[in-house]
């Protein structure tokens, strides 16, 4: 807004000193389980009018599992050829105890790897990605090979389930939330990169990397804006089934219809389109 250094002054004095991320996290690990995996997976595929298919006879595929709660969502629902990949090692860990715990070890397979990495050699139904889009390093690189990972049986869906968000340029795209005492809107849009990341250095956490940007954090931030992310699946050739933004205004009904009305509106859509939820099918 103002030039790093001046920006960096407005900023501290509003940073949040408390380090709150790593009990945040160890109080996140304690609720993983059997219920919050049901629970984040029916609050996905509700917002996709419940259109998620659920399917014993075919072969999933979760890019970004993270804890893995929606493989063992699937399992859970009877699903048995059900794999998820995360490049945290330490998240991959916690899947697979998870899956021991719920003795679903035999209808999940979990592995550590990059997206980028993935042999696209074995072949899924349908293959989901909730979350974590925005954090890919080459979105448009990965939403195009995300293709090569569906090889059809005789019947099979050939769906590709994104939920993602929020969007880089939308009101709290910057991802800093615990940086701050309260919520500041369109904090990366108006403030520079260099004073945010040293806000965060200094202030977030006791375990903040030194990051100089967000593709550097930990998390990595892309900043893809929504109006690319259609002109990715424009490239692709998917047939889009199903597309919902923003739903988290669906509880208030007269945000919904405006958003949704603002959303037509190009000089507009990147800096309102929060989170996107999508089912697309291969032709």
């Amino acid at each position: 807004m103002f030039g790093k250094a001046i920006d960096y002054r407005l900023l501290r004095l509003f940073a949040h000193d408390g380090h709150p991320e790593a009990e945040e996290q160890r109080q996140l690990e304690r609720n993983i389980g059997v219920a919050s995996a049901q629970s984040r997976f029916d609050k996905w595929n509700a917002r996709l009018d419940n259109a998620i298919p659920v399917d014993p006879s075919l072969r999933y595929l979760d890019i970004g599992c993270g804890m893995g709660e929606i493989p063992l969502a699937l399992a859970l629902r009877g699903c048995h050829q059900v794999t998820g990949i995360d490049k945290d090692a330490y998240y991959i860990k916690i899947a697979n105890r998870l899956a021991l715990q719920a003795q679903l070890e035999d209808k999940i397979a979990f592995e550590c790897v990059n997206v980028h990495d993935i042999a696209d050699e074995q072949k899924y139904d349908v293959v989901l990605s909730h979350e974590m889009l925005e954090h890919v390093e080459h979105p448009r690189d990965f939403i195009l090979r995300m293709d090569s990972f569906l090889g059809l049986k005789a019947g099979g869906e050939g769906k590709i389930i994104v939920a993602f968000g929020p969007l880089f340029h939308s009101p709290f795209g910057d991802h800093l939330n615990r940086s701050f005492r309260f919520r500041i809107p369109w904090l990366a849009v108006l403030f520079s990169e260099a004073a945010l990341m040293r806000i965060r250095r200094e202030f977030w956490q006791p375990l903040a990397d030194d990051a100089e940007s967000f593709a550097e954090m930990r998390e990595g931030l892309n900043k893809m804006k929504f109006s690319e992310y259609l002109r990715y699946i424009a490239e692709t050739g998917w047939i889009t089934e199903r597309l919902v933004v923003n739903p988290q205004l669906q509880r208030w009904p007269g945000l919904w219809p405006l958003s949704n009305l603002l959303l037509r509106v190009p000089v507009l859509r990147d800096y309102l389109a929060v989170s996107v939820y999508a089912i697309y099918r291969r032709p």
